[in-house]
């Protein structure tokens, strides 16, 4: 048995965000990724069972990123206010000096991927912080029930169109803000 090799993993994603924002989800294949990464087909099922084991094992990476990066400098003792321009801030951040990744993310959640419960699961507590600030915001009356979890969408949403408007102005970012 072949042992897995963590850089041989990293190209392998990171041709596979490179394809994602040329061909979408949707035109992803193995041979593709494969190809691209200048490796056989077989070499990705040595660490991959499927394409849908390589999406989701990249979505847990980028989403754990993500959560790590998104609250630095948070903490629940900060003001709601405070604590959404602390998220606000990162996320933007975060979404404009790792572009691909938030492509990625971006058709992730807009796929049936995004259901497995797989991936929800392993989201939660990664973005539990949001969560529980969401919901001291709506204790405190500055944000009025979101049963259908509106707001965190709408606030991804704003972000991944300036994360986009600032990619398409400034061609080679990523940058910091």
């Amino acid at each position: 048995m072949r042992l897995k090799d963590d850089q041989k993993i990293d190209l392998l994603f990171a041709s596979t965000l490179t394809l994602v924002n040329q061909v979408g989800l949707v035109g992803l294949t193995m041979p593709l990724i494969a190809k691209r990464a200048g490796v056989a087909t077989g070499t990705l099922y040595i660490y991959f069972k499927n394409k849908e084991d390589l999406i989701l094992t990249l979505y847990k990476e980028i989403k754990k990123r993500f959560g790590s990066t998104v609250f630095i400098g948070y903490s629940p003792d900060l003001p709601v206010e405070e604590g959404f321009r602390v998220v606000w801030e990162n996320s933007l951040r975060y979404s404009v000096s790792h572009y691909p990744e938030q492509v990625f993310l971006q058709q992730f959640h807009n796929s049936p991927y995004s259901t497995k419960d797989e991936a929800r699961a392993f989201a939660a507590p990664v973005m539990a912080p949001l969560a529980q600030l969401l919901q001291r915001g709506q204790q405190q009356g500055l944000l009025k029930p979101d049963k259908d979890l509106l707001i965190p969408k709408l606030l991804i949403s704003f972000i991944q169109q300036i994360a986009a408007g600032l990619h398409r102005s400034r061609p080679g970012l990523p940058g910091s803000l």
